[in-house]
């Protein structure tokens, strides 16, 4: 499966598995967001909000996105929050999206 496809597919499991919501969270400008073809900017972007109540659900802090970046080697991808203080790891378990504290 392409990553692309697999970024749609985690949108979508993260919007409907969200219980905390995440309002206009806001990107830092010294933001660092990867943009390749496999995953480009605007896709990564779309994950913000459902990424972040992801976080929040978990009574995690991310009140400001500081970069977001796929994994190289499998399926999934890092939120990095409040000015590089927080990283979180959103990885594919088994079919389920897992978010984890770094």
């Amino acid at each position: 499966m392409s990553i692309l496809k697999t970024a749609v597919i985690l949108a979508m499991g993260l919007m409907a598995a969200t219980t905390a919501t995440a309002q206009s969270v806001p990107i830092e400008s010294n933001a660092i967001i990867s943009d390749t073809n496999d995953f480009p900017k605007s896709k990564l972007l779309s994950l913000v909000e459902p990424g972040v109540g992801m976080i929040r659900a978990h009574g995690w802090r991310c009140d400001s996105i500081s970069a977001i970046r796929p994994f190289v080697f499998s399926r999934g991808f890092t939120f990095v929050c409040n000015n590089f203080n927080y990283e979180y790891d959103f990885s594919d378990k088994g079919g389920n999206w897992v978010v984890e504290l770094q």
